[in-house]
Formats: C-alpha cells, sequence, structure tokens
C-alpha cells in the first residue's frame, strides 16, 4: 500500500548498480500474476534464467543481455544473466520453445523495443507480452479512499460521477472529505511522472517518465482502449448515411 508521505522519487537518484534486472523482472511479473522460478539449464554454463509457466503450455525463458561496453568495478565484463545491474544492461529477451520451434515472444533488441529504453520499462513491455503470450488478464486493482481507507470506486450520475464507498455508496465517514483514491502506482501516485533530485543538494532537477511496470501496463491499457473507441467511432461516422440536408452539421 503506498503512502502520500513518501519519496520513491528519491530512490531513482541511486547508483543504477543498487537496481537489478531481477528485482525488476520479479516486481513486473508478481504485477501480472505471471508464476516464476529462477532455472538453470546448462550446468557448464553460469547462465541462469527466470522461467514463466502455467498449466498446459510450453515455458518461457527470460534472460537479460550485457552491454559488451559495462564493466564491473574490478574491470571485468559483465556475463548475460537475468539479475544483472541496470547500467549493464543491454536488453531483456524472452523465448518459448514449441512444437513450432523456438521464437521471441519479447524481443529487446526488436525495432519497437530499442536497447536504449530504460531497464524498468524494458521489464515492464517483457512481462506484459509474456502475459499476452499466456492469455492472462490482469484484474482491475481495487481503489481504497485516502481518507478513511474503506474501498471505494467510481460512480456515473449524468456524466459527472464521484468516488463511493463500495459496500454501501455513501461518501467519506469522516463527514468532511469526499473520498479520494489512494493512487496505485507509489513511485509516481499516478502522475506518470518521477521527480528526480540532487544527489549532493537534493534539489529538485527535473522529471523522468515513470516506468513502474504496473504504471506503464496500465497506461498502454487506457491507451488502447483509448485507440479502440476512436476507431470504433470512425467507423462508425463512415458508415453512416444522411437521411437528407438536415441530418448532419453544417446545415
Amino acid at each position: 500500500m503506498s503512502t502520500l508521505t513518501a519519496r520513491p522519487s528519491l530512490t531513482k537518484t541511486h547508483s543504477a548498480y543498487d537496481c537489478h534486472t531481477g528485482a525488476m523482472l520479479r516486481d513486473a511479473l508478481e504485477a501480472l500474476g505471471i508464476v516464476h522460478h529462477v532455472d538453470q539449464p546448462w550446468r557448464g554454463l553460469p547462465t541462469e534464467y527466470l522461467v514463466c509457466s502455467v498449466p498446459g503450455r510450453a515455458r518461457v525463458w527470460i534472460h537479460c543481455v550485457a552491454d559488451p561496453s559495462a564493466r564491473t568495478p574490478e574491470g571485468r565484463q559483465f556475463a548475460d544473466h537475468y539479475d544483472l545491474p541496470a547500467v549493464a544492461l543491454r536488453a531483456v529477451a524472452a523465448t518459448v520453445t514449441d512444437d513450432e520451434g523456438t521464437q521471441f515472444v519479447y524481443n529487446g533488441f526488436g525495432d519497437e523495443h530499442k536497447p536504449t529504453a530504460s531497464a524498468g520499462m524494458q521489464a515492464g513491455q517483457c512481462a506484459a507480452a509474456v502475459a499476452e503470450h499466456f492469455g492472462l488478464t490482469l484484474p482491475e486493482p481495487e481503489r481504497v479512499c485516502v481518507h478513511c481507507g474503506r474501498g471505494i470506486e467510481w460512480i456515473e450520475d449524468d456524466g459527472q460521477g464521484a468516488w463511493y464507498d463500495s459496500s454501501n455508496w455513501i461518501e467519506c465517514v469522516d463527514g468532511e472529505s469526499l473520498h479520494a483514491p489512494e493512487p496505485l502506482c507509489g513511485w509516481c501516485e499516478d502522475y506518470g511522472l518521477i521527480e528526480v533530485f540532487d544527489d549532493s543538494f537534493d534539489s529538485l532537477k527535473g522529471h523522468t517518465t515513470c516506468d513502474n511496470a504496473p504504471c506503464v501496463a496500465r497506461a498502454e491499457k487506457r491507451a488502447a482502449e483509448y485507440e479502440r473507441k476512436r476507431a470504433a467511432e470512425e467507423a462508425e461516422a463512415a458508415a453512416h448515411v444522411c437521411a437528407d440536408h438536415l441530418c448532419c452539421p453544417p446545415f
């Protein structure tokens, strides 16, 4: 549960060595309800994979490809592994081997997913691709009032709408405030942007796009829904045949 007093943006200024792809991928997969575990299929190689599975389907194997120019603090080159420091990541890849052969479920090297994308963004995109491959859908999260902690839902009323208690459709129990939803994203508090502070002076340097996997997935879902609605409206308008000269403006 996120709180309004937290400042998650401060963690974004930490050294990228503090951020590892393993944790990002795990968080992204768990947020979408994808069961996964770590496996090392070839004992002679140090590479470990995140393996995703659903009953009756071929398993999906996720690994991270290291940037050849990245070096460890000791000067060694990073080996490919599912758990790399964010600074050492070149691309995330997910593959599946089935009756049709081996193919990408998510290709971090492709035109859609450039290796320059942040590690968190690639982790979220990869998890979303795996969920789509398995046909999994993420249920809508329950919203909770930031004032009273009760579960709330949005009720439309003549195009206006308001947040009401899910159990009995009443207003906030404190008697003064309207229900307001607790932010779903603990990084950006649903604004879509994260404040970036200077490491030395703690002053605000600017903003960066939130790449928290659930936040990215919700944004992509909203964009897809908007595109479907727009396409449906365009198709309806194209199919419309005017009855007379006063049917549609301009008259």
